[in-house]
């Protein structure tokens, strides 16, 4: 899973999530989104990605939270979300099920392009908004196996 964290709370989250749908349904993904003004969701599924290679039913995911002092911006692999079951499902991004079924170069690739979108959509809202990793409090980043973890308090 990647996060950003975009020092400001300025954002029209839902005008950042149509345009990420619309970006990608121009590239033959399916798209969801789903949320409210302060934490939206979308998801995107390519049938010949995921869903043929591992037979399950997952997507990238990419969760946008206004917090405090700011907005995550969160990307990770999550369950297909039929429009039916959102407001039943809690929404916990897997983060490494993208490296089981597509593998670590294309996930790589996948995760860092949809944050560069994202990147494009902030810019044009908020031209000098600062980026950065997110606070510890709001975010911890996988610990590779074996390795402790680095923010023990």
């Amino acid at each position: 899973m990647e996060a950003l964290f975009y020092q400001t709370q300025d954002l029209d989250l839902s005008s950042i999530a149509q345009a990420l749908a619309l970006e990608y349904q121009a590239k033959g993904f399916e798209t969801r989104q789903f949320g409210d003004m302060n934490n939206v969701t979308v998801q995107l599924k390519h049938e010949s990605t995921l869903r043929m290679i591992t037979g399950f039913n997952k997507a990238l995911a990419i969760s946008m939270q206004r917090v405090q002092d700011g907005t995550l911006v969160r990307v990770g692999a999550q369950d297909w979300v039929d429009q039916i079951a959102v407001g039943a499902v809690g929404l916990a991004i897997h983060p490494l099920l993208i490296t089981a079924a597509i593998g670590a170069i294309q996930q790589n690739n996948a995760l860092h392009h949809v944050l560069r979108s994202i990147d494009s959509q902030v810019r044009q809202q908020q031209p000098q908004a600062q980026v950065g990793m997110p606070p510890s409090h709001l975010w911890t980043p996988p610990t590779p196996p074996g390795m402790p973890p680095t923010n023990l308090s």
